[in-house]
């Protein structure tokens, strides 16, 4: 196994420190301890406690409480807690803007219900911020905001110790190897093993006594209720000292139902808790919860975002500086004859400080086959080639400056739209995001899946591979191939890229396959919002054209026949009312079939 570099990077993570608290003194119904994230930036929160009354940022603007102008209302602010909503600009000039308007402290709220607390990054300004800056989850957000209405909130943040404190946080527990898999891919007893496990910190000042982690998995189907599939304990005897990480407690492996078509899709819910011998103190960070899915068609690392159907975004990474980067997933696929990797979704943002937008910003998704011809489980470059490309660039109006994309990917030889066909079963491939230049371009991760005491588990056991990896950071190449054999990352993190790629089954797979000695295909606008043009070139007589237009869960949504074929044919179809998303569309004559994808934006 290759030893990664640890890069420094712009939203570098604060180091854990135990004693650190968010603690809400009054009302009395929201009275305890909460989890939070640390920023990147701003004061030591092991140094001191701050403690006082919370008030919102006002900034005068449209979204006045995200506090990305300067706080209208200093006066209520000095002295206080600043409280500030999650959006529209860096975290480092929204705590940086409370502090100059008084602030003793600053308080992030997330606004992605489900998705935690994150890891703040300083941005631009983060530097110049000496006030301690934390985040809360949005639903910790809301309740907060919703007690405000009745009278004041007091809260505490820094060194505060309990007697008995045990905490859990994403990183101390054992998450399934991904986030995201196909129900075609677990066929068999083995395809897919989640052995669930937890360590735990002790951040009270007493020694604990006898761990005991319980793990308990709730399987939903889509739009259906939780079902109990597992709750299992283990215990750990023995003593964990103050301001110590216990061992990881191992409990049994766990496998999602399946049958000889695939696993049962949904969504399953681990919540793990922790206990001692003592009461605690503080019981609201004794218990985490994460999930993975199975999907129909959707591959990643990252968790799966129930409200998009895309994998969860919940921070966006960079090196320090900008410039070239590529982020890497590895994904072996167990069943891949018959199917393609069609198409690839991320998430980007650009920086403000290099541009107001991302417009005119390119952007490059590749799929790398990799044969591991020395059997060893670590990527050497001689192994790796390129077999699929994605490209896009954002038009010149854009605005946005974040977005999710969803490119479909050519044959890298042929450069035809028919995504990169899976020759046989157990194939590796690799999947990178990419971007050169020289502004600072940011690429989605998800932090509340944390590969951490993962690869430690599989480390330990011999059996760690460069499969078993969240992501794999790449910034030097060789020609157009990635140098992986100087792969890195990031220091403090072992998450998920929230990369993903949609697999495709192809059509008929007894039909043949036909490329363009048969008919040359052309398609346009590519994406599109009102209307699909094909033009094709035949090369092969041909008494019949069939074009059939699927969703991507192949449901069937349009079928025409052409029997009067000339040697230059042209099809147009009206697609301005079929949702955003992507769709498949086959072409068929008497020699066999070809399949494209194509993109529709809203």
């Amino acid at each position: 196994m290759k030893t990664f570099t640890s890069l420094f990077f712009a939203l570098l993570f604060a180091g854990v420190l135990s004693a650190q608290t968010v603690y809400i003194n009054s009302p009395e119904s929201l009275q305890g301890a909460y989890t939070f994230s640390a920023a990147a930036f701003g004061g030591d929160i092991n140094a001191d406690i701050w403690t006082a009354d919370a008030v919102f940022v006002d900034d005068g603007s449209a979204n006045p409480n995200q506090g990305c102008n300067a706080a209208v209302n200093g006066a209520e602010l000095a002295g206080k807690i600043a409280l500030i909503d999650r959006g529209s600009c860096e975290f480092g000039i929204k705590c940086l803007n409370a502090e100059q308007a008084g602030a003793i402290a600053a308080i992030v709220f997330n606004n992605a219900a489900g998705a935690g607390a994150i890891v703040m990054g300083a941005g631009v300004n983060g530097g110049a911020v000496t006030i301690p800056c934390v985040m809360l989850s949005y639903e910790d957000g809301q309740a907060i905001r919703a007690a405000l209405a009745n009278g004041a909130v007091n809260i505490s943040i820094g060194a505060l110790v309990f007697p008995n404190d045990l905490r859990l946080t994403a990183n101390n527990v054992l998450n399934a190897p991904l986030g995201i898999v196909p129900f075609a891919q677990v066929k068999a007893a083995g395809d897919f093993i989640f052995t669930p496990g937890a360590t735990a910190l002790n951040a009270g000042s007493n020694d604990a006594q006898n761990l005991s982690v319980n793990a308990v998995i709730e399987y939903a189907p889509f739009g259906g209720s939780n079902t109990e599939v597992y709750n299992e304990s283990g215990s750990l005897p023995g003593t964990i000292l103050s301001d110590s990480t216990s061992e990881l407690v191992v409990l049994p492996p766990f496998e999602p139902s399946y049958t000889s078509s695939g696993a049962d899709m949904g969504i399953y819910t681990v919540t793990y808790s922790v206990a001692s011998d003592s009461t605690e103190d503080v019981g609201s960070d004794n218990q985490v919860s994460s999930s993975f899915a199975v999907s129909e068609h959707l591959y990643s690392k990252a968790s799966l975002n129930p409200t998009t159907g895309d994998p969860r975004t919940t921070i966006l990474r960079t090196i320090s500086g900008g410039g070239d980067i590529e982020f890497t997933t590895v994904l072996n696929i167990p069943y891949g004859f018959g199917y393609r990797i069609d198409s690839v979704i991320f998430t980007m943002s650009i920086s403000s400080q290099s541009a107001p937008n991302l417009a005119n910003v390119p952007v490059e998704a590749y799929v790398y086959e990799w044969n591991d011809l020395n059997q060893d489980s670590s990527i050497n470059n001689d192994e790796v080639a390129i077999a699929g490309i994605a490209t896009y660039t954002f038009p010149e109006d854009a605005t946005a400056t974040q977005a999710t994309l969803r490119l479909p990917f050519l044959d890298f030889f042929t450069f035809e739209e028919t995504g990169v066909v899976i020759p046989e079963d157990n194939k590796d491939y690799i999947i990178g995001i990419r971007y050169q230049g020289a502004n600072i371009v940011f690429f989605g991760f998800d932090d509340s899946y944390d590969y951490l005491e993962y690869l430690n588990l599989q480390a330990a056991t011999g059996a760690l591979t460069d499969r078993d990896y969240g992501y794999l950071g790449i910034n030097a190449w060789n020609d157009l191939v990635p140098d992986f054999e100087a792969a890195f990352q990031f220091t403090g993190t072992r998450t998920a890229s929230s990369t993903g790629v949609v697999l495709g089954q192809i059509p008929d797979a007894t039909e043949d396959i036909v490329g363009p000695e048969t008919f040359e295909v052309k398609m346009f606008p590519n994406p599109t919002s009102d209307v699909l043009q094909l033009n094709l070139n035949m090369k092969q007589q041909a008494s019949f054209v069939e074009y059939t237009i699927t969703d991507m869960m192949g449901k069937e949504l349009f079928k025409t026949r052409d029997n009067d074929v000339m040697e230059t044919e042209q099809a147009s179809f009206n697609v301005s009312q079929l949702p955003a998303g992507q769709y498949n569309i086959a072409i068929r004559t008497e020699q066999g079939v070809r399949a494209s994808s194509f993109v529709v934006k809203r």
